[in-house]
């Protein structure tokens, strides 16, 4: 079972603006638009992989842009610093970050390019997905978050952003980009 904490209903939060563009703005210029699959930092069952959506930012060119902006559903960390088990998700906007070993080792499907007001679009209609189980069919999904990101998918076509084809492309790709389990080494360098 799955335990789903929201912050969608905080009078602080809002979407007018990102608390991290010290980090990396995003500029109003057309940027790939990615679904990243991670392998998993907490399992060697290699269908337990991450998702998110993504593109780079920070500069006015691919070349200048020198993090991602990541939409995806955070495991909540308990007191300890350590995440829960079984898992909690949280979503309290898109976040922009560097490149670490995460980001490196994640294995991308282009979804599009986007302009600024489309990739601003996918962050509203993050903001406006549910956390909850949205597949009780397959406990990998509600494990580590997929089916957030599939929802969230779902209703980037339902707002033609991105066709039912790419949608299913993207997804098929991510659901088997690992066909290994993952290696010690791999889950140390994904913490």
């Amino acid at each position: 079972m799955v335990e789903v904490l929201t912050y969608h209903d905080r009078p602080t939060f809002s979407l007018a603006g990102s608390t991290d563009d010290w980090l990396a703005h995003d500029h109003d210029v057309s940027a790939p638009v990615f679904l990243f699959a991670y392998p998993s930092h907490t399992s060697t069952d290699p269908h337990r992989s991450r998702w998110s959506i993504a593109w780079p930012v920070g500069g006015p060119t691919l070349a200048q842009m020198v993090a991602w902006r990541h939409v995806h559903a955070d495991a909540y960390d308990n007191e300890a610093g350590l995440e829960t088990d079984p898992p909690r998700y949280v979503y309290a906007g898109a976040i922009t970050k560097t490149a670490g070993p995460g980001t490196v080792l994640a294995k991308r499907f282009l979804l599009d390019h986007m302009d600024l007001s489309t990739r601003k679009r996918i962050e509203e209609l993050a903001a406006e997905t549910p956390l909850s189980l949205l597949d009780g069919e397959s406990s990998s999904d509600d494990a580590d978050g997929q089916g957030w990101i599939r929802e969230l998918l779902d209703r980037m076509v339902s707002s033609a952003i991105i066709s039912s084809a790419t949608r299913d492309h993207v997804v098929e790709q991510a659901s088997s980009a690992f066909h290994t389990p993952h290696s010690p080494l791999i889950l140390g360098l994904c913490e």
